[in-house]
């Protein structure tokens, strides 16, 4: 799959998604909004898919929305390219990684919230710049930011809108990883391989218990494993039990 500023290729079981559009530093405008959420629906629906890997180029990952097509997006339509971007992430069931080199900022940023696993390079950066434009957050940060960092960071990256190196976004739990820019693909795809591997209806499973757990006390988070281990224990052959 190529679209103007995106490339989209399957590896095995790994879909990899690509921004490139390096000339407005991966700015998302409503063409690339629209093959982004055309992307991640293809990834959900296709069986052969069991993770979703998201980059950028070597000198950016992404700078949120193309400043000069802002304001012809909004207001945004209940059916516009935004929310549906927007809703193409919330739907995604497959793990969803990210490698992350240079600016993350905006959309760049609070995308990654979507994200299971983060590997960001020495020169990221990520930024929520929302207060100093005279707006608020988006896709969701207001609620994952701080299950993520705490409420304390969340509220400072959000309020000030400074940039967050990629070693506190480390220590604050923003990212899972960080290392050399030059390592970060080998990283990510190494990562994306051993999920890959891994039978899909558990992958997604998991995935979903653990949103929802953010939600639910220990004793239904507890019912709800049970219910799902009653579930896919019987399809399970012994060999696969016994190596597990």
């Amino acid at each position: 799959m190529m679209e103007a500023g995106l490339t989209a290729t399957l590896d095995g079981r790994i879909w990899s998604i690509g921004i490139d559009r390096p000339n407005k530093r991966n700015a998302l405008d409503e063409i690339l909004f629209d093959a982004l959420a055309n992307a991640l629906s293809l990834a959900q629906a296709d069986p052969r898919i069991h993770c979703v890997l998201l980059r950028g180029t070597a000198e950016c990952f992404c700078s949120g929305h193309d400043t000069t097509r802002f304001e012809a997006l909004w207001p945004q339509p209940d059916n516009g390219v935004v929310v549906r971007c927007i809703d193409a992430f919330l739907n995604l069931s497959k793990p969803l990684l990210a490698a992350v080199r240079g600016p993350a900022v905006g959309f760049g940023a609070t995308l990654l919230l979507h994200a299971d696993w983060i590997v960001a390079g020495e020169s990221a950066t990520f930024r929520f710049p929302f207060t100093a434009l005279g707006i608020v957050p988006e896709a969701g940060a207001t609620a994952l930011l701080a299950r993520r960092v705490g409420d304390l960071a969340a509220r400072d990256w959000l309020m000030s809108g400074r940039p967050v190196s990629s070693r506190e976004a480390l220590q604050r739990g923003l990212v899972s990883s960080v290392r050399p820019d030059a390592d970060v693909l080998a990283a990510a795809n190494d990562y994306a391989a051993s999920l890959a591997a891994k039978p899909l209806d558990a992958l997604m499973t998991t995935r979903r218990l653990l949103l929802e757990g953010a939600t639910l006390n220990a004793r239904q988070a507890v019912a709800s494993e049970l219910a799902q281990l009653n579930r896919l224990i019987p399809t399970l052959n012994r060999s696969s039990i016994s190596h597990g």
